[in-house]
């Protein structure tokens, strides 16, 4: 370096030096105490909300525990809480069973919660479904809260609108509590017509059904409800045991501010579940691949045997990252 660039670089650090220790108008203008923390909580809320942050999918793999609000033992260990208390510890082993089998995913505990069941039609004649009082719904709202669990509520509905029940039920749970999330049982859900409430009526004779566009409907709505109150992306399950279950599946849209896991469902031998698996996940994959596993029961005349281990689920391609225990 010559002794002139020397010279030159010297006299600058020392006008910098001089600058600094006097008043600009950049700093003398420049917001302090108070005004600064508002001036930094109005950029920070300037930035656009990013549902992602903090969302369950794909980020974490979820295993949870199935029930029915007023259901037996054989419903699921989440049926009552005193049930879903005794299993907790077992569910925490499986969850910790599955992070070990693929640490790339930790493991996020659930309860998948049928808290809306077909009924008869003469007893509950205007949807033939009845709903879980919203005193149940908070006792188990509270009981995830402390032990940090997500919570799903699971929707049979006979023939009442998806959308009715979720503007009518269940928008003010899943506007407030980031860990609410819906699912919806397609086989038992009719059309509300003349004809679908005939088929609800005669309920198991005909098989329900629900079709793309209330699907559509609901993956709108809890985008809107999580863009709306700041609150990380929802994730919605879908039941399919037969493909009868769930019309113009191809037409379901994506959206990115949902997390969307098609559930294979049913009875069966562990044969029959891969398959079904295979046929409704793996062949025609929306998004997240989810499996149900069902648990024997005395008396039950249904499950697995013998009952499906987390390596073996693991094995399964594409791994699922929504897997319930019934």
């Amino acid at each position: 370096m010559s002794r002139l660039s020397a010279s030159l670089l010297a006299l600058l650090a020392l006008t910098l030096v001089l600058t600094s220790c006097g008043p600009s108008v950049a700093a003398t203008n420049a917001p302090t105490g108070n005004a600064a923390s508002l001036a930094v909580s109005s950029w920070l809320s300037s930035k656009p909300f990013d549902p992602s942050v903090g969302a369950p999918l794909p980020t974490y793999r979820i295993v949870a525990v199935y029930g029915i609000t007023g259901g037996v033992t054989f419903n699921g260990p989440a049926s009552n809480l005193d049930l879903l208390d005794s299993f907790l510890p077992q569910l925490q082993a499986l969850g910790k069973q599955y992070a070990a089998l693929d640490p790339t995913h930790p493991v996020k505990l659930g309860i998948d919660l049928v808290i809306n069941v077909i009924q008869p039609c003469y007893a509950f004649p205007k949807y033939c479904a009845s709903w879980a009082d919203d005193d149940t719904l908070q006792a188990y709202i509270d009981y995830c809260q402390k032990h940090d669990l997500l919570l799903f509520f699971d929707l049979q509905l006979g023939v009442e609108p998806v959308a009715d029940a979720v503007n009518t039920y269940l928008v003010k749970y899943l506007s407030k509590y980031p860990f609410v999330e819906l699912a919806l049982d397609t086989e038992f859900h009719f059309p509300n017509t003349k004809e679908g409430y005939a088929m609800a009526q005669g309920y198991p004779c005909c098989l329900g059904w629900m079709d793309a566009t209330e699907i559509n409907w609901t993956i709108d709505k809890l985008a809107e409800i999580s863009l709306q109150n700041h609150l990380p992306r929802k994730v919605l399950v879908i039941h399919e045991w037969n493909h009868a279950v769930l019309t113009n599946k191809d037409k379901i849209k994506l959206n990115p501010d949902v997390s969307i896991v098609l559930q294979s469902d049913g009875f069966g031998s562990t044969f029959d579940k891969l398959y079904d698996y295979q046929v409704f996940v793996q062949d025609e994959l929306i998004q997240y691949g989810g499996y149900k596993i069902f648990f024997q029961y005395p008396g039950a005349g249904a499950g697995d045997n013998p009952v499906q281990t987390p390596d073996q689920i693991m094995q399964i391609f594409p791994q699922p990252l929504f897997i319930s225990y019934e």
